[in-house]
């Protein structure tokens, strides 16, 4: 099989294996920029456990790559994803061309403000955002159909505190919390060493 990584920037990204997980040089970066590492974006997606029509929010999406990785995977869904910086949007936008995505769809803007640019009632919502997240929480858990699933993902010990109480005092179900972080080994000259990326905190729960 061809090596897929040999597509031209004219055509789309080719991924014929039916697993989820991207390489992280899949993606365009830009300096700043990094994708979220592959093996982090397999657990969200396990925990996120979108259908094939399911109707995806993704708050505060980034570079997308996550966001990518969902739409690939239901063909049949929309995923629709916020984001407020503009070099981020950009980033986006050009890996939804590198991909062939069509079924992804960007929107300008920042929660709490603008979540009402977002198509109504998701069933499944990830929410990548900073303190304060409880404003925005409360918001997203409004929105999100009955049996949906939220997934959070933050690096800070302040955001799972606030993340956990919140979704105590919202009477959240199945509610799950893992702490997640990549080591790959790197090579130096005769040397190799393990480095670690940045540990995630992931928190899962299911509407009522």
């Amino acid at each position: 099989m061809d090596d897929p990584s040999a597509a031209s920037p004219a055509s789309p990204y080719q991924w014929d294996f039916v697993t989820p997980g991207l390489p992280d040089g899949a993606f365009d970066a830009a300096p700043g920029f990094s994708p979220t590492p592959m093996e982090l974006r397999v657990m969200l997606l396990a925990h996120l456990r979108p259908r094939a029509e399911s109707l995806v929010w993704d708050v505060g999406g980034g570079t997308g790559a996550l966001a990518l990785e969902i739409a690939r995977l239901m063909p049949r869904g929309q995923v629709h994803t916020l984001e407020r910086d503009p070099e981020a949007i950009a980033l986006l936008e050009q890996n939804r061309r590198r991909f062939g995505i069509t079924n992804l769809h960007i929107h300008p803007g920042a929660a709490p403000d603008d979540l009402a640019r977002l198509p109504p009632s998701p069933d499944r919502v990830v929410l990548e955002v900073g303190r304060p997240l409880g404003d925005v929480l409360r918001l997203v858990w409004q929105s999100l159909q009955p049996a949906g699933r939220l997934v959070i993902s933050t690096a800070s010990l302040e955001g799972l505190v606030d993340a956990t109480d919140t979704l105590g005092q919202l009477e959240a179900r199945d509610v799950q919390v893992v702490q997640a972080t990549v080591h790959r080994m790197q090579r130096r000259g005769s040397q190799a060493k393990l480095a670690a990326a940045e540990p995630l905190f992931l928190i899962a729960a299911e509407r009522p």
